[in-house]
Order: structure tokens, then C-alpha cells, then sequence
């Protein structure tokens, strides 16, 4: 009789169990440190001050699965929410402004997907390009001024609690993570953007359209940026060239930790849905204990480091174990 060979206990781990663990852990050393923060108001809070992120991070993992990136999200909705502002200043319709937000998000992605689907430029290239010209966009419209007084419905769009507690952010993050998730891992477009990840030119030889996937991927997280831009001014009603500066940096890392890889073909909405609530434990938790935003970057940096050589490691050992099995 042949030997079972027992399997080891990392073999039993996987990268979104570690993601899950190290989540706790984060959790309740804010927890013991400051106490408060096991509160549900101020827990759930986590929640509220990521809404923007979650939405364009479950997005951006569409596209890097393929093996892209848009290095412009967070400008994306800087143009949005300056759009919105003008347009509420010059004609106090809040359904037009809210109209005019979510197109230009689109046009924006649409341009980005455009360029990449047709060309032959790397989006690394495409966004980091167009990461500046919608912010050039930004500053020729705005300058140095404030569009503010937004009604007070648009605050209910971001600042409405269930229960006296949930932050209605939760029930928008939920919502779209089913759906992409459900699309993701069991739909026809989830294995296409896999097998675009791993072999671009396989899945063009079995009929697959990938020039209109890639252009509707990019024209979709578009329109997350514009809706993201409407969630941000509903939380702090004002729009200005300075919302969204960070943004960029926290989507990407927000995917990045969820272990979606960046050389495409792997990837995981769940993933990344633990790596967005993970960046807003890091951030409620930083704010309570009133330390600066360089201390909360840096610590961004770190973890998203550490992650990425956690996942190579994991990934070797896979295909260690699959060669001698």
C-alpha cells in the first residue's frame, strides 16, 4: 500500500486566510489599544470612510486580472466631483449634477479603455498619461476655488446609518461585491479576464473579443469613479482639486493585498473586499490614535510589500508542490 503523505500546515493556507487573519489581528490590537473602537457606531464607521475606495478597488480588479492598471482612479473622481460642483453652481439641478458626474467618470474610463483596447500602449503608460490630463482637467475648471452648499439630500446619499449605526457605504460596498463576485467567479466574462491574465492571444484564438472587454472593463471602473465621486461629496460637500490626491495609492494597494496579481490571470473580489476593510481599520484605527497621515502611508507601503512577497512565496510553493505531486 502506498503512503499518504501529510500535508503541512501552510500548505493549508491560503492567501485570503492569512488576509482574514491578519484583519483580526489588526482589530483588536486598535481594539486593546483604544477601546472604543470595538463600539458598532465607531467599528462600522470603518466602513463609511472607504466607501469611495471599496468601489473603485472591486472595479480595478477586473482590470488587473487582465494584466492591466489605472493609475488615475483617484483623479478619475477628482474630475467627477469638480464637474458635479460646476454644474450644481451654474444650475442648482442636483439630478443633472449627479448625471453629469457619472458621465464624465464613464468618458473617462471609456478614453483609458479606448487607448489600451486599440493600441498597442501599456495602460501603465495610457493612465499614468491620463492620470495628469484629468487632472490638468481638474485644475482648468476649478483653480483654487471650492464648489460647496450642496443640498442636504446629497448628504443622506453617504451619511445615512441603519440601525443608528451601519453606514449606508456597507450596504453599496455589499451590494456591488455580489454581484462582481458572482460575475467573477462564475461567469463567462470572470474566465475571459482570467485567461486574458495568463494568455491574451489563446483567448483571442477561441473567439473571444477582447479588444470590447478591455473597453468595457476600463469604461465600467469609469463609472465607479463617478459614482465614488458622488459618495465622497455626499460625506464631505464640498468639491475641490484636492479630494481623490490619495485615492490612487489606496485602490491599487486595496487589490494588490486582496492577492489579485499584477502580471494578470489571478484574482479574488473576496480578496480584495478583505483588503479594503483591512486600509479602513488601518485608517479609523491611525485617526483614533491621532497619528499622522506619513505614519499611515508608510505603513500602507509596508503592508502592501510584505503582501506582495507573501503571495510570490505562497505562489512558488504551489507550483513546487504540484511538480512533485
Amino acid at each position: 500500500m502506498g503512503t499518504v503523505k501529510k500535508k503541512s500546515f501552510a500548505s493549508y493556507l491560503s492567501h485570503q486566510v492569512i488576509l482574514v487573519i491578519a484583519l483580526i489581528v489588526v482589530v483588536v490590537t486598535f481594539g486593546i489599544i483604544e477601546p472604543v473602537f470595538f463600539k458598532p457606531r465607531v467599528f462600522f464607521d470603518v466602513f463609511a470612510i472607504v466607501g469611495e475606495i471599496g468601489l473603485m478597488a472591486l472595479g480595478l480588479t477586473f482590470v488587473i486580472t487582465t494584466g492591466g492598471i489605472d493609475l488615475g482612479v483617484g483623479y478619475n473622481l477628482q474630475m467627477s466631483g469638480i464637474v458635479f460642483g460646476l454644474t450644481w453652481a451654474t444650475t442648482q439641478n442636483l439630478a443633472l449634477a449627479i448625471a453629469f458626474a457619472l458621465v464624465t467618470g464613464t468618458l473617462g474610463g471609456f478614453f483609458n479603455g479606448l487607448i489600451v483596447s486599440r493600441t498597442r500602449i501599456p495602460s501603465l503608460v495610457t493612465t499614468l498619461a491620463t492620470m495628469y490630463l484629468y487632472r490638468g482637467i481638474s485644475m482648468i475648471i476649478a483653480g483654487s476655488n471650492n464648489y460647496a452648499g450642496f443640498p442636504d439630500v446629497l448628504q443622506k446619499i453617504s451619511t445615512t446609518r441603519l440601525f443608528g449605526f451601519l453606514p449606508v457605504q456597507f450596504i453599496y460596498l455589499m451590494v456591488l461585491f455580489f454581484i462582481l463576485d458572482f460575475i467573477y467567479e462564475r461567469g463567462v466574462l470572470g474566465r475571459n479576464l482570467k485567461g486574458m491574465g495568463f494568455n491574451e492571444n489563446a483567448v483571442i484564438y477561441s473567439g473571444v473579443n477582447t479588444k470590447k472587454i478591455l473597453l468595457g472593463i476600463y469604461t465600467f471602473l469609469g463609472l465607479l469613479c463617478g459614482m465614488a465621486a458622488i459618495v465622497y461629496l455626499g460625506r464631505f460637500s464640498a468639491a475641490k482639486t484636492s479630494m481623490g490626491d490619495n485615492m490612487n495609492f489606496e485602490v491599487i494597494t486595496a487589490v494588490l493585498l486582496g492577492g489579485t496579481s499584477t502580471m494578470g490571470g489571478i484574482g479574488s473580489m473576496r480578496g480584495t473586499l478583505i483588503g479594503i476593510i483591512i486600509i479602513g481599520v488601518l485608517k479609523k484605527g491611525f485617526s483614533l490614535l491621532n497619528f499622522s497621515g506619513n505614519i499611515y502611508n508608510f505603513t500602507l507601503g509596508l503592508i502592501l510589500i510584505l503582501s506582495l512577497l507573501l503571495f510570490s512565496v505562497m505562489e512558488e510553493h504551489k507550483r513546487v508542490s504540484s511538480r512533485k505531486s
